[in-house]
């Protein structure tokens, strides 16, 4: 029988018990991230399917935060968790910066999208989109700042993700668009917990996410990745649900570092 058939006919998704996420990160610039080793599993059971879970390679717990009320994870819904925010004495100095701009590459449109990106992808696929933006997405485009002024650090949120993601300088005192497209990737590849999983506000939400999940899994080009890519388990790119093309940044009321992640 067909391996792919087989196993998308019967769901499961795997998660460690044991996961002791590294400690915050107190710098602005150079963090990286430990990868502990899960060291047991566990399974949720729904009906007609099993999710997996697996909470290794945690580079870090983002605090919930939302820009706008959501229809799917409401306020109440989100888990509570800990992780690095922006220093108090830095949000100050924001505020005085004045205006803040994004980068022309990075920013929304609500209906040219400025990269031909798929989020769940690597960024490496990402390319310009002419229709938008003269722009190339080259390297020099890549080492530019994701903002003017420069500033080193950002915090995207998005209303169907019950986290933020905080992008920090990497290669530079600045965030580069680079350290945008490079961090929310991995952002995204951080494994969904059974606590996240279960906070979903309805069994619809469960589903929706479950199923996108294993939709990812199924794109593997050969039936050892797919057991590879299943063997990982859900990851937080499976709670937007398929809304994975990459709109552009688009400016909140909460401080230049705070930006809203726009996805269609």
């Amino acid at each position: 029988m067909d391996p792919f058939v087989l196993l998308s006919t019967s769901h499961t998704v795997l998660f460690s018990d044991d996961y002791r996420p590294p400690s915050a990160i107190l710098e602005l610039a150079n963090t990286r991230a430990q990868s502990p080793t899960p060291t047991t599993t566990d399974t949720i059971t729904m009906p007609g399917k099993h999710v997996h879970f697996n909470e290794e390679n945690i580079f870090y717990s983002p605090t919930p935060s939302e820009s706008t009320p959501s229809p799917t994870l409401s306020e109440s819904s989100l888990p509570s968790s800990s992780g690095p925010t922006t220093p108090p004495q830095l949000r100050e100095l924001f505020m005085h910066l004045g205006p803040v701009a994004i980068h022309p590459i990075l920013a929304y449109h609500p209906y040219v999208f400025p990269v031909n990106y798929n989020v769940s992808y690597p960024p490496v696929t990402a390319s310009a989109n002419i229709r938008a933006s003269p722009i190339n997405l080259d390297s020099y485009c890549l080492a530019e700042p994701a903002t003017n002024p420069p500033i080193p650090v950002l915090t995207l949120q998005n209303d169907l993700l019950p986290w933020r993601c905080e992008i920090r300088a990497s290669t530079s005192h600045y965030v580069t668009v680079e350290d945008v497209l490079v961090q929310l990737y991995r952002f995204l590849r951080i494994p969904g917990t059974r606590e996240e999983f279960k906070a979903a506000p309805s069994q619809r939400i469960r589903d929706a996410i479950s199923e996108t999940y294993h939709n990812r899994c199924l794109r593997a080009s050969s039936a050892e990745d797919y057991e590879e890519e299943k063997r990982k388990g859900l990851k937080r790119v499976d709670f937007l649900m398929g809304r994975t093309t990459f709109m552009g940044l688009s400016s909140t009321k909460l401080g230049p570092d705070a930006w809203v992640l726009n996805l269609q």
